[in-house]
């Protein structure tokens, strides 16, 4: 999946030539651990796909892959070779080989496979050199596609932010690459503490995980895992599109030794490092710099304070620098490789990269909260973190919140406040909210939300309608902690969540 994600990159290059044909194949007979998934993503493409033994038996005018592990000697055709990550910054498990430079797959019966061999920076030549110095009159430079096309989309970081539903809270992005050395490797728990800390109307977290987790775990055993992150809010991002997108629009990336790290980097985006050093990572290369240098998470101390501290440092850009040479001018210095490789002469236009793909999270908005209010001269701040744990956050000057239909057993039974959707006549409301306390008779109030206002109901008092802008849960909360607290609870107040203070009024609908 890594690959292929990586060659679309490059065929985008040949989009718009009438002249060219492009074909997919993937060996199916002999399947990676990693390429599960790669047959539903090229079927979602419309892509053509022909097998791999017609491949082999096919006149070609240019292969281009995007890793030398696959037989690449057997294809008919001039071959380009493309790193899958930000360049070579990795060695072969147990294996003093950095990936993607294996001379044993780069040289076969004494001749170069690769007609080119694509670098993203020039630095990187005396890894070839060191690894396989026949191949050095192969390599090219030609800087890296992903990373420009991320450039490109750096003005679409406002649509990426109102896709994934950011609005104006700091999104948080987490990046765990595969293996015991990822951020899930050494922490499994870690989204789930995360969402659960940090207040929801000022904090948005999303989850990038490598392919070859998805493929090696498969997308139920991830989501399973990661069930208590998602019913708290979690953003999932699929493998096949949308990961370059929630990067641009992150405020601060929680990574691990994998390539999106420089890429954050390198996008001008402040990084946190949060699990160990993976034993792969070449010694002098860009990414050790950048571990070395970028703060890491402790997961002992304030995590709140640690993320906002990193996503207020200077991101570490002359880390990336060292890894991709020629930013922005990668489609100008690839698409004549590809040209040259095919016999043919390159269109008149420019050479540019479009814009990575929009995001399209897997998400779930979270229905039980833990609730803290703070009286203010001028304003009830309220604060609300996503619970599933009632007997662990309902402090004394905390109250749950929860869902009527959404949230489970255990958190109704200890909620103070209990909502839903209500789409019926004000009439009918009082017997809706007193079937309701008939189930939940511990819960104090009951709330019933419409489009533009809800009411309100608790056991011997009038149904009150409560009339608030936008996201009307907190309001229902400051209401909540002023009734009860013998504060006026009618009548105009403000409310603060986040970094957003709005008027509500609270009226006696009916004696």
């Amino acid at each position: 999946m890594t690959t292929l994600t990586r060659l679309l990159d490059v065929v985008s290059l040949l989009k718009d030539d009438p002249r060219v044909q492009v074909v997919f194949t993937h060996n199916e007979r002999e399947p990676a651990i990693l390429s599960s998934g790669v047959s539903e993503f090229l079927a979602s493409l419309d892509a053509k796909v022909i097998s791999w033994d017609q491949a082999v038996e096919t006149r070609f005018d240019l292969a281009i892959a995007a890793s030398e592990n696959d037989e690449l000697h057997r294809l008919k055709a001039p071959v380009l070779l493309v790193p899958h990550g930000i360049g070579h910054q990795k060695h072969y498990p147990h294996q003093p080989v950095i990936s993607g430079l294996n001379p044993a797959r780069l040289v076969r019966d004494g001749h170069v496979v690769p007609s080119r061999i694509g670098l993203s920076h020039s630095n990187q030549l005396r890894y070839l050199r060191q690894n396989c110095p026949q191949a050095e009159p192969h390599a090219v430079v030609v800087g890296d596609p992903c990373h420009d096309r991320m450039l490109a989309s750096l003005h679409r970081a406002a649509r990426y932010r109102r896709l994934l539903d950011i609005g104006d809270r700091k999104h948080v992005v987490l990046a765990s690459t595969w293996g015991p050395d990822s951020l899930l490797g050494t922490d499994p728990g870690l989204p789930a503490r995360l969402l659960t800390q940090f207040p929801v109307d000022e904090y948005k977290f999303s989850l990038i995980v490598h392919p070859g987790a998805w493929a090696a775990h498969g997308p139920w055993q991830l989501r399973a895992w990661l069930s208590r992150a998602l019913r708290a809010g979690l953003a999932v991002i699929p493998p096949q599109r949308g990961w370059q997108a929630t990067v641009v629009s992150a405020d601060c990336l929680i990574s691990d030794g994998g390539s999106i790290a420089l890429y954050a980097a390198a996008a001008k985006i402040p990084v946190l490092i949060g699990s160990r050093e993976p034993a792969t990572v070449v010694p002098d290369s860009p990414l050790a710099d950048l571990l070395a240098r970028a703060p890491r998470l402790d997961i002992e101390r304030d995590l709140r304070e640690q993320v906002d501290r990193a996503g207020a440092t200077e991101p570490l850009t002359d880390v990336a620098e060292q890894a991709v040479e020629f930013s922005g001018k990668c489609a100008e210095l690839l698409r004549p490789v590809l040209y040259e490789l095919m016999g043919l002469p390159e269109p008149d236009a420019r050479a540019v990269f479009r814009p990575v793909p929009d995001p399209v999270p897997d998400v779930t908005e979270p229905t039980t909260f833990s609730v803290e209010v703070r009286q203010h001269a001028d304003h009830v701040a309220v604060t609300r973190f996503p619970t599933e744990q009632v007997e662990q956050t309902a402090a004394s000057d905390r109250h749950i919140v929860a869902h009527e239909e959404l949230s489970t057993l255990d958190d109704l039974e200890g909620a103070d406040v209990v909502y839903c959707e209500f789409t019926g006549e004000d009439a009918d409301f009082d017997g809706w909210a007193r079937e309701i306390t008939r189930r939940r008779p511990d819960a104090g109030l009951i709330a019933g939300i419409g489009v533009d206002r809800c009411l309100l109901w608790s056991a011997g008092k009038p149904v009150v309608q409560l009339t608030t802008p936008g996201e009307p849960l907190p309001a229902i909360s400051a209401y909540h902690w002023r009734r009860n607290r013998d504060l006026p609870a009618t009548g105009s107040f403000r409310v603060r969540e986040g970094h957003r203070a709005r008027n509500v009024v609270a009226s006696v609908l009916t004696e």
